[in-house]
Order: structure tokens, then sequence, then C-alpha cells
């Protein structure tokens, strides 16, 4: 066996589907006797459906999702303003998608039963043993039976109580906000705007409304510890939180929970990595951890199937941790700071928020941080602040998502980056030079087309590009110069 995966959650399937596309041999076992019934995480952001796009599953998503405009804010009932996606100008997928965890799950188990995978449901990992040549592991089945066996390669995508990075002795920064959130799943009779996800302020707490469709709402109210997730509860918080925007029915589930937040200290211990929650938790505010978790997957995928298929040097495997704890850190300044913004209940300093929000939304300031900040599609796979690169968004730049091709470059199967070429002559020296294994894109001009709003973008000089299967730009070079496209390529190749 080449690759053990624990967990067979979204994360966990996301990785198994992009490594069995690229013929790497997958077992994936979960110590669950069925898949999960209930909708928990149902927010999926435009880049993460880029990315799912490659792994051929986002088209059936958005076939069974409920699609929404963007994030509206409110505060004691009226509107402080919008951030809308649905006029991305560098993304097809121009939505915020609604689809719960058991319909995500479901997508995902079609898509790897299709590509020639089955799930092991009620076998669990018992110990494991690492080596310089992989895991040896002890598996236990329902009827109680221990298996010894080997996996060149062991991933962890076994959720927050990760039996892997407890086996691994992986340290788990663990910090608990004294917050706790009652969340549901409710019919709703009443004027709510099922297009957008709500976020309302008051000095009753933090209420957040995500429209599922077919009149179901998911509510997430700041509450007390024993308080009961009941009916009156949510519609009390509809009332007094939003203005009273209509009737609560009885919820189809519920639950009271305590904000807890994690990150493990290292995302890859030799032939062993941690994905999902396993390697992270983060504030449930902006609906990030799913996504977050996916774009682990990925990340992961295509590097770890390009050293088992001799394409890529190990030492890529580095920058698994490198690219994901960075990621996830920013994600989690983020998300953290928007739990506090809506918590504030001092009324000076919710005042100052609240007449921020709404200079930000006049002045065009938020729609202009916010649509790629909430969409993901201002992301990185290198270091730096969000706020001075989304003065200059969308943009082609080394180490930045390609704007409009970005979900193209994963779509086969290959490990290498693409070769992405403008439109012209003269490139004689870089086809001469680079691999003849590497796909080449050459880009057309009609300015209806990705390709041509894509050319627009670069400029007149004639632009060359290496782009990873994940739709970051790896290297970029002005006319036909070879050298930083090499070097780039010796980064990464064996």
């Amino acid at each position: 066996m080449t690759v053990l995966i624990v967990g067979a959650g979204p994360v966990g399937l996301v990785l198994a589907c992009e490594l069995l596309r690229r013929d790497v041999d997958v077992r994936v076992i979960d110590r669950s006797r069925t898949p999960v019934a209930q909708s928990k995480a149902i927010i999926v952001w435009p880049r993460t459906l880029e990315l799912l796009a490659g792994t051929g599953i986002a088209a059936e998503m958005v076939r069974s999702g409920h699609r929404l405009d963007g994030v509206r804010f409110h505060a004691d009932g009226s509107v402080l303003g919008s951030v809308t996606v649905a006029d991305l100008p560098d993304s097809r997928f121009n939505h915020v998608l609604m689809l719960p965890q058991w319909e995500t799950e479901r997508i995902l188990q079609d898509r790897f039963a299709e590509l020639g995978g089955k799930i092991e449901w009620g076998v669990e990992l018992v110990r494991t043993t690492m080596g310089t040549d992989g895991a040896e592991t002890v598996l236990a089945g329902q009827d109680g039976r221990e298996e010894t066996t080997t996996a060149s390669w062991l991933v962890g995508a076994d959720g927050a109580h990760s039996t892997v990075r407890k086996a691994l002795g992986v340290g788990y920064a663990v910090h608990t906000p004294n917050l706790t959130f009652a969340i549901a799943d409710a019919p709703v009779t009443g004027p709510i705007d099922d297009r957008y996800l709500h976020y309302c302020y008051s000095a009753k707490g933090a209420l957040g409304i995500g429209p599922l469709g077919d009149g179901v709402f998911r509510f997430a109210v700041s509450a007390k510890e024993g308080q009961r997730a009941n009916r009156e509860l949510f519609q009390s918080a509809l009332d007094e939180r939003a203005g009273g925007m209509g009737t609560v029915g009885e919820p189809l589930w519920s639950a009271l929970f305590q904000v807890r937040c994690a990150t493990a200290e290292r995302f890859r211990s030799g032939r062993a990595f941690l994905v999902g929650d396993a390697a992270h938790v983060v504030s449930p505010a902006g609906g990030q951890g799913l996504n977050a978790g996916i774009h682990d997957a990925v990340n992961l995928g295509w590097k770890l199937a390009g050293v088992i298929n001799g394409l890529l040097a190990e030492r890529v495997l580095d920058t698994y941790h490198a690219e994901r704890h960075e990621g996830v850190r920013r994600v989690s300044a983020v998300t953290d700071r928007q739990t506090r913004w809506g918590l504030l209940v001092e009324p000076r300093k919710a005042l100052a928020r609240n007449v921020l929000v709404r200079a930000a939304a006049a002045s065009g300031i938020l729609q202009r941080f916010g649509a790629p900040l909430f969409s993901g599609t201002e992301a990185t796979c290198r270091p730096r602040r969000f706020a001075w690169a989304a003065l200059r968004y969308p943009a082609v730049r080394v180490g930045g998502r390609l704007p409009f091709l970005a979900e193209e470059c994963g779509a086969g199967p290959s490990s290498l980056p693409m070769l992405v070429l403008s439109p012209g002559s003269g490139w004689s020296a870089i086809r001469r030079a680079l691999p003849a294994d590497l796909v080449v894109h050459r880009l057309g001009r009609n300015p209806r087309t990705a390709d041509g709003r894509l050319v627009a973008l670069l400029g007149r000089r004639p632009v060359a590009l290496l782009v990873r299967p994940d739709g970051y730009v790896l290297a970029k070079t002005t006319g036909d110069r070879p050298g930083p496209l090499l070097r780039a390529l010796t980064t990464i190749r064996r």
C-alpha cells in the first residue's frame, strides 16, 4: 500500500481523489460505521470551488447547492453594508455555495468510487510505528480483529482529536476563548433575503444566518453556557439581533458548543502528514474551516503524487507545512478578528465598528477588500500582507493565484506545472530549454474569453508563466528568457 488515509470526511476524500486520479494507490479508513448524517460545515467559497474543479466535483456541488451573492452586515436591525462575490472579475465561480456536509461527502464518495476507490467504514487506527520507509500500522475492524499492515505514507485526516497526530507526538496548541455558540438548521417564514449570508450585531450578542435553500436557514448565535439550543433561543436572537426578520420553525437539529481553536506545531512528520482539523481548527466565523482543510488536501495531493510517481523531488513535501501553516495562520487571524468584531457590546466600540463598516461600504473599500478576502481569490502560497496585495487585485504575481485560469491548471492528472505563454511567436529559447513533458497553454486574444482577459491583464510585453497544478504562479518571465523558469523548476523537479 502506498498511502493510508485515516479519515473519510471531506478533506480525507479530496486528498484520496487527488492521489487516485494521479494513479497513486490509496487506502481510506474511518472509525465511523456510516457516513455523516448532519449538515455540519455548509459554506464553500469560490477559490475552494476552483480547486475542486480539478478534483472533478465542483460542477456537481454547484448543481446540488444553494448559491448566494455574498455577505451582508447588520447592526441593531439595520444594514451596515454588503460584500458581493457575484461580480468577481476573474473567476467563473462568482457565488458563495451553501451545501450541507453530508451532501459534499456524498458527492466525494461517488467521485472516489468512480476513480476506483473504496472506503473502509468501521476500521480504526490502533497504533502506528513510523520508519524511514513509511508506517507500520495496526488496524481494528468492526469485529475487533486486528490487522497489521504497512504504508509508504500516512495521512491523518481524522479530526481535531486525531489518533494519527497523537501517535506522531505532534503538539497541538489549543486556544479556547470564553465563547459559546448555539447552532441550528431551522425553517423560517419571513422577509430574510436568501441571497446573502447575514452577520447581525447587537448589544445582546452576535447572530449569523446562512440560507440553505427551500426556506431553511443555518443559525449561529452567541450564547451563554448552559442555555438550551431550542426554537425559543433562535427566535429571540432573530428578534433582538436582526430586527425580527421572520418566524423560526422547529429546528431540524441544534447543538451548543464552545469555540475551540488550535494548530498543530507541524503538519509533516517524516512520511506522515496532517490535514484538515487534525492539523488546525479555526473560529467558525466566516465559515473557513472546511475550506482551509480542502486547501490542505489539494496542496498536498499534487506534491505527494509527484514525489511517488518520480516527477518531483522529495524536498517539495517540506513546502506543504511551510505554505499551509502560514495559510492557516492568516485565516485564523481574519476569523479571530471577525469573531471579536462581531461580539463588541461596549457602546462606544460597537458604535465605532458600525460607523467604520458603513463608511467602508459607502466608499467601496468594503467591496474592494472584502470580495477577494471572503472568496479566497486573493489567495497566495507565499507569506505577505493581504491588504497591500488587494490594492493591485487582480494581478499576476509569483506565489499568487493565476487570475481567470486558475482552475484550468489542475484539470489534468499531471503533478508538473503548466507552461502558460502569451500570444505571438518568439518562444523558441524557452521551448528548447524547458522539459518536453510540461503541458503548454498558449493564450488566445479573444477579449470575451478567460484567455483574452488574462492577456489584457498581462499587458503588451510577452509573458511566460509556470503555474502549479493548484493554480499558483511558480515563476514568471518577460520575453523569451528561460532562466527564471528553469531556476524555479530546479526547486521542485527530481
